[in-house]
């Protein structure tokens, strides 16, 4: 079985994809390998203190310093291979890791020569035992790659029986179970390692899923947000649109004044009230004089910006309980709720007097406008078509009379 077959494999579920399961099981043999060889030293000095007596001091630190060397080495590719993984192949650190651990097996081989020949005493089975330790250590470390691990329990078990073989052919000859219960137990953890390997790929694929999973829910939520933030939007759009059509429905849509069917209906409101309070209340009807002269000579676009500056003077000089509307044409109308006739015929002339004071500039040429304004006060049981033909009469008393100038119309005697 070779090293992709054991990091991929068809019962891999189709939510995590073989790239993906592969590149964490690499991952977890980085991190195991870091985590095996940083506790991998203390086996080696265990065993030198062990052998301190065994033999000369020369030789054992010489393989105290090998095996260490391979440890750091060891260490050296998991901790680079974690740092930067996407610049190196799967092969390459596969061989750094064979090397690795087939060498780091051939120096607990080797150490059976730190033993005398014919020393076996309680040393021997310590260190029979440190190495039925280590080899199960190991598969915390490498047990997840049955190749890997095959080849360091083929170094270690193999040559510790020809080391025993040649070195200690009476121990064998004693004890024949220990050959056979080497090769017993490499088989039970080649078993093992195969199990270790589906737990792991299991865990990381359940691990995967779960990412996707929580992936999939955010990218729902952030879905969710911003169709809510869509639908907000579209929903003050929506609202945005509605206030403009309201407003185009009472605003002229050229002076921002209000339309003469809604100031009609306000007018009409407002009096249904005044009966009952018996409150002040005036009309005043303007419209601006000669006003044919300017859209004749200047165009009717400049008319229209004349009636735009008007409407917008016009509503700086008003109060905010008063109401302008667009009347008709160059004709506008004011209603002005708890105001008395005198009040009204000042509010008027401050009104005129704005007017009159703007001046309009055409390609180099300046005119200025004046307007006439006719104003009458609510009578007692009087209706909102009398008073408003008032203030219209008043009106065209104020053309007679000159323009650019304001006109009150008559109290009604009793019995009219």
């Amino acid at each position: 079985m070779n090293s992709a077959q054991n990091l991929s494999g068809p019962d891999a579920p189709a939510s995590a994809t073989e790239s993906q399961i592969r590149t964490d099981m690499l991952h977890e043999l980085y991190v195991r390998g870091r985590e095996s060889t940083l506790l991998g030293f203390l086996p080696i000095f265990l065993l030198a203190w062990l052998h301190i007596d065994a033999h000369a001091l020369p030789l054992l630190l010489f393989w105290i310093g090998s095996l260490v060397a391979v440890q750091i080495y060891r260490l050296w590719i998991a901790q680079h291979y974690l740092q930067q993984p996407e610049t190196h192949t799967r092969q390459r650190w596969y061989l750094h890791q064979w090397l690795g651990t087939v060498t780091l097996a051939l120096g607990w081989v080797i150490s059976f020569a730190l033993l005398d020949a014919n020393e076996l005493g309680m040393p021997f089975y310590l260190h029979l035992i440190f190495l039925i330790g280590l080899s199960t250590f190991m598969l915390s470390s490498i047990g997840i790659d049955i190749r890997l691990f095959g080849g360091f329990l083929l170094v270690l078990v193999g040559g510790t029986l020809a080391v025993l073989s040649v070195q200690y052919p009476a121990f064998l000859q004693r004890y024949p179970i220990v050959p056979i219960g080497f090769v017993i137990y490499a088989f039970m953890l080649l078993v093992r390692s195969r199990g270790e390997y589906r737990r792991t790929r299991e865990w990381i694929t359940a691990r995967l899923n779960r990412k996707q999973l929580l992936a999939q829910l955010n990218a729902s939520l952030a879905e969710e947000r911003n169709i809510k933030e869509q639908l907000r939007q579209q929903s003050e759009e929506l609202e945005n649109r509605n206030r403009e059509l309201s407003e185009l429905a009472v605003r002229d849509g050229l002076t921002r004044a209000f339309r003469r069917g809604h100031i009609e209906a306000e007018l009409r409101r407002l009096i249904k009230g005044l009966h009952r309070r018996h409150d002040n209340f005036c009309v005043l009807m303007m419209d601006i004089d000669f006003f044919k002269r300017v859209n004749d000579q200047y165009g009717h676009a400049v008319g229209d910006e004349v009636l735009r500056r008007l409407a917008a003077v016009s509503q700086t000089q008003l109060r905010e309980t008063d109401l302008f509307g667009r009347w008709g044409g160059e004709e506008f109308i004011v209603l002005m709720p708890q105001t008395t006739l005198d009040e009204a015929i000042m509010a008027a002339q401050r009104l005129r007097l704005a007017i009159a004071a703007m001046v309009f500039d055409v390609e180099g040429t300046t005119f200025q406008i004046t307007i006439s304004i006719g104003t009458a006060q609510l009578q007692p049981m009087e209706n909102a078509d009398a008073v408003v033909a008032r203030s219209d009469e008043a009106l065209y008393a104020a053309k007679h009379a000159g323009r650019n100038c304001v006109m009150a119309a008559p109290a009604l005697i009793a019995g009219e």
